[in-house]
């Protein structure tokens, strides 16, 4: 007669807790596809002149992908939130049509800085499957919006609000002499 020995522990009769994807999580990650075209296609522009016919299809190119990615970051400000780990997604999400649509060096510079000075509002709270699957789709993320602000249209933006700015001589301070 065959001695009952469970192989499992009481305390983890259930199966564990994975990921399930919601409409944010399909939603983002599409948006993500699209982010990462539309940044293609605007690297694709700054090697051409706007004067050059052969860069025509480029400049389309590059407009349908930057309409899509809107589009796509407006699907997922509809979609029905399920659980508390969609909200860093679109807030993320939200962080990339501010982005786009941008239209000073000082914004991009904001923008930028926010997920820095708000973690708790781009990352999930928990160590739960979920949560961190969720982190690890906002870490990719970051990732396509620091290259999208190292395009030409950012990057310009930005050092042109440098040059704007002329020092005052009666506030310069000069190193004292050795």
């Amino acid at each position: 007669m065959a001695i009952h020995t469970p192989i499992i522990s009481p305390r983890l009769s259930e199966a564990a807790p994975s990921f399930r994807s919601t409409p944010v999580t399909i939603q983002f990650g599409a948006m993500m596809r699209d982010l990462s075209a539309y940044i293609e296609a605007e690297r694709d522009l700054e090697h051409c002149d706007s004067w050059d016919p052969a860069c025509d299809a480029w400049i389309r190119d590059a407009e349908r992908a930057r309409v899509r990615v809107l589009d796509g970051i407006s699907a997922l400000r509809v979609a029905p939130t399920c659980r508390r780990e969609d909200l860093p997604l679109k807030r993320s999400a939200e962080l990339a049509r501010m982005l786009i649509e941008s239209d000073s060096p000082q914004q991009v510079r904001d923008i930028l800085a926010l997920p820095d000075r708000f973690p708790s509002f781009f990352r999930c709270a928990g160590d739960s499957p979920a949560a961190r699957r969720v982190d690890l789709m906002i870490a990719a993320f970051q990732q396509h919006l620091r290259s999208l602000a190292t395009l030409s249209d950012f990057t310009g933006m930005i050092e042109a609000d440098h040059l704007a700015i002329e020092p005052d001589a009666s506030n310069l301070m000069l190193a004292p002499a050795a």
